[in-house]
């Protein structure tokens, strides 16, 4: 049977004990000359030598866990009036809220992205939404764990919070009146919402957003993936926020 919270392969292991040590619980491996650049005589972390087979049979599905795999403790999400204190104590602060994103890999690649391009902090559902599991900090590479996160149970209520501390809303549509997003004057107070990868952005988060951005494109097919118009729309806003070192 699956372990709570595991997380597998050398890239994604080693990574995240070097930024996140006091996570990890356990960690298993075939070989301890993975771990030889850490000194975790004095660390409270389990080491445990194992086998390929051993690994394999910690997973219900096969994995490729190069040899190597971790127990992280439960994600810790932010309140989402932390984050808001947070941004309020920054000039320019920018804020990702997904409209119930269903996918891990999509979930952990826009986390991926987002701290790359450095988003301050990402506002989900707490429900119809995936949760930061362990597929999503393997897909987000560990950097679920670098970004604040929090959960809200209503999307409009956090959108007129935000509103309350001067921000301006952007959510990804079609409509007619959307706004090329090259052609946007973001504001120094952002929040960009990205729908779910069927229905796209609520009728009711669109209704109170300020502004309805889109990616122009050649059409040849109807959309962008969620994660890949997270990053590319992200991108723009944070260049303009002059958020890139």
């Amino acid at each position: 049977m699956e372990k709570k919270n595991l997380i597998y392969g050398r890239h994604v292991v080693l990574e995240f004990l070097k930024k996140h040590e006091s996570m990890v619980k356990t960690i298993w491996t075939k070989d301890l000359a993975y771990l030889k650049s850490f000194d975790l005589n004095k660390s409270k972390i389990q080491i445990i030598k194992s086998t390929d087979q051993k690994l394999e049979k910690m997973f219900n599905e096969h994995v490729n866990h190069q040899g190597i795999v971790a127990e992280i403790k439960e994600f810790n999400y932010t309140p989402f009036s932390e984050l808001l204190d947070f941004v309020n104590q920054q000039e320019k602060s920018f804020i990702l809220m997904l409209d119930q994103i269903h996918d891990s890999y999509n979930f952990g690649a826009i986390i991926r992205s987002a701290v790359l391009l450095g988003v301050d902090g990402i506002v989900i559902l707490d429900r119809k939404q995936v949760q930061v599991n362990p597929t999503v900090v393997k897909t987000s590479s560990g950097t679920a764990y670098d970004i604040k996160i929090s959960k809200v149970n209503n999307l409009s209520n956090a959108i007129s919070q935000l509103k309350d501390n001067n921000f301006w809303v952007y959510s990804t549509n079609l409509n007619s009146d959307s706004v090329d997003m090259r052609k946007v004057n973001f504001a120094n107070k952002t929040v960009l919402v990205i729908g779910n990868e069927q229905k796209g952005v609520s009728n009711l988060v669109t209704k109170n957003s300020d502004v309805n951005i889109y990616i122009p494109s050649n059409k040849t097919i109807d959309s962008f993936n969620a994660s890949v118009a997270s990053s590319i729309i992200c991108y723009e806003i944070a260049n303009k926020l002059e958020k890139l070192s």
